[in-house]
């Protein structure tokens, strides 16, 4: 079988060193054909050169094209990708820094706030325009979205029917990497078992139940070992133990506390907890680095290997590849995947998107129900996870109503500003943000 992929945002070099690597590294791709489509054509044939250069010096049969025409880049795949930033590293920093004029703070800003409230705005309508065409251009493939926010695009997505599609997160593989949990825990890895009570909302989610082989319940243990005061408190609080935990921090107001005086620039800025504010140059310096070795090794003609690739800060996470890999092979095995509710955590809105485990195979994606959340948890994110749905609908629909409402329900801004201030700060994050919001106005 000649597996057809198409990545939308083929020309991250963040995304797509990390991804070929899985690839070539698993036998199923071989003769596979990779389709990197990206709106940056420079990038996309530097993405595709290194590419193709790995696979020939690994002896792999990996065909690599590059293109802008998202349409033809879908024609009768059998996956598609989607990892796009629409307006990058100067779209991020807005969502930083003009929240910040208004006394609104958060470190990442990439999933809810203001900042994820915008990156919807800009993301999600291409994340639906892509599985509106695969309706139309290959209705039986799936479709992996790894674009934030995961929650807003995973029900944009499922709004596109007979489409089968999921977000995934690099922060999702943690629950089943024994190494880490042993870590955690302080046992010999051969003692964990993997947990499958995982779940809650994308980026606020948690191991629920987590116990060794003899029977005894690790996570009293892990709460004892940790050094991480949320850590601590997230299991003494919900009995939950979180993980990619520095995220959990956006979702509860009172832990968004600034460490030094803003004084007009609010990113590098120490956060409590000891994070600080995402800051865009060191971001972008990440970025080129890795292009850098991009465009060397597309140019200098040298065999590169997969052994002389760098790892990049998120290539565990991105198991995309293997997920593929269970759906081609039937191998049924189990991966967190974000998706629509229906009773799957009953004490969250039915409509919603949550994060759960799946049982993967040829059949499809078959999410796991979880069972109720800690009550108080599930209080906080059901408002989190309805301000979510708000927002995919005004992204999708370019509603201005939706917006104010979704932003007025946002716990951060209902905790910070006044019902003007948070007409103000919408007024002029959609003014800076036009160019790329045409639903809008």
């Amino acid at each position: 079988m000649s597996v057809r992929i198409a990545v939308v945002g083929g020309g991250s070099s963040m995304f797509v060193p990390g991804l070929i690597r899985r690839l070539l590294e698993i036998p199923c791709y071989r003769g596979a054909e990779l389709r990197l489509m990206d709106i940056d054509e420079r990038r996309v044939i530097v993405m595709r050169e290194l590419g193709t250069q790995l696979a020939a010096a690994e002896g792999c049969e990996l065909k690599i094209t590059a293109g802008t025409d998202q349409r033809a880049a879908l024609r009768d795949v059998d996956f598609a990708i989607v990892a796009i930033s629409v307006g990058g590293m100067a779209a991020w920093e807005t969502d930083i820094e003009i929240p910040a004029k208004y006394g609104v703070f958060m470190h990442i800003a990439d999933s809810i706030g203001p900042g994820g409230i915008f990156r919807a705005l800009r993301n999600t309508p291409v994340v639906a325009s892509v599985v509106a065409d695969l309706a139309e251009l290959a209705p039986d493939a799936m479709v992996f979205n790894y674009t934030n926010p995961a929650s807003a695009n995973a029900i944009a997505m499922a709004r596109a029917a007979g489409v089968r599609s999921v977000s995934l997160c690099s922060c999702s593989p943690l629950p089943f990497y024994r190494a880490w949990l042993a870590d955690l825990a302080g046992v010999p890895e051969d003692e964990i078992t993997i947990p499958l009570k995982v779940g809650s909302i994308n980026h606020c989610t948690g191991i629920i139940s987590l116990r060794l082989r003899d029977g005894r319940d690790a996570i009293p243990m892990i709460k004892q070992r940790s050094d991480e005061p949320i850590v601590r408190w997230a299991i003494e609080t919900f009995g939950m133990v979180p993980y990619c935990w520095t995220h959990w921090l956006e979702f509860f107001p009172q832990l968004q506390r600034l460490e030094e005086p803003y004084s007009g620039r609010a990113q590098g800025l120490p956060v409590r907890y000891g994070q600080h504010v995402y800051d865009m140059a060191a971001q972008r310096e990440r970025i080129a680095s890795w292009e850098r070795v991009a465009s060397e090794w597309a140019a200098d003609g040298k065999p590169h290997r997969i052994a002389d690739l760098p790892h990049g800060p998120e290539d565990w996470g991105i198991v995309v590849a293997d997920v593929m890999a269970s759906v081609i092979e039937d191998r049924r095995e189990v991966f967190v995947v974000n998706t629509i509710n229906q009773g799957l955590v009953p004490n969250l809105p039915s409509s919603v998107a949550v994060e759960v485990p799946a049982v993967i195979g040829s059949e499809g994606v078959r999410p796991v129900g979880i069972g109720n959340l800690p009550p108080g948890l599930a209080a906080v994110l059901a408002r989190h996870a309805m301000v979510e749905e708000l927002t995919a609908e005004a992204a999708t629909t370019g509603s201005r109503d939706l917006l104010r409402q979704a932003m007025t329900a946002d716990p951060l801004l209902d905790a910070t500003l006044e019902p003007a201030q948070i007409e103000a700060l919408m007024t002029e994050m959609l003014a800076v943000n036009a160019a790329y919001l045409p639903r809008f106005g």
